[in-house]
């Protein structure tokens, strides 16, 4: 997973002008079915187009004024192909793209 360290390190530069130092950032995977999902992270209009369950690469840090940042990366499972992204401060959703 270092390849999505490295892309969420430049992600916090270009997108939320925050430098971090990539030995800060954790990674976890965790696959979820819809109904385990709050819409308040993540539309139902969003996961009406992916599949269910849905494996999600997560990228984590916490800035030094302790807030969390967690990029949570949906991929398809068998080719791990990036299918959208939901960008969470603070447990708030404030950014999505889709990938295909």
């Amino acid at each position: 997973m270092s390849n999505h360290v490295d892309w969420f390190v430049d992600q916090m530069k270009t997108k939320f002008s925050i430098d971090v130092d990539r030995q800060e950032v954790s990674t976890e995977s965790n696959e979820l079915y819809h109904e385990e999902i709050d819409e308040i992270l993540v539309p139902s209009q969003h996961l009406q187009v992916l599949p269910n369950p849905v494996l999600f690469q997560l990228v984590s840090y916490q800035d030094p004024n302790q807030n969390e940042w967690i990029a949570c990366i949906a991929v398809e499972e068998e080719t791990f192909n990036w299918l959208y992204v939901v960008w969470l401060k603070n447990g708030e959703s404030v950014h999505y793209s889709f990938y295909y």
